[in-house]
């Protein structure tokens, strides 16, 4: 059941769904359309993924190499006791 609604959006971007509206019968298909790709990408988005542990010692290494390099950075200018 479709349902009428009133939105208010940028001018630009309605020019842009103008745009669009030509391949489709009107500027509510782009809408369903669009809405439709992009709700299930936000909800994935939102829900959090579990790391691989690929992924945690990826992250681990890059972490660990970077504070190699800032705490190397940093005894150059210690002075020798």
């Amino acid at each position: 059941m479709k349902v009428e609604t009133t939105i208010a959006i940028e001018a630009d971007l309605l020019k842009q769904v103008k745009v669009a509206a030509k391949d489709f019968r009107n500027h509510s298909e782009v809408f369903e359309k669009a809405l439709l790709e992009y709700l299930p990408k936000l909800k994935q988005k939102s829900q959090k993924r579990k790391l691989t542990r690929e992924e945690e010692i990826e992250i681990l290494n890059r972490i660990g190499t970077e504070q190699r390099e800032e705490i190397l950075e940093n005894l150059k200018y210690q002075v020798d006791l």
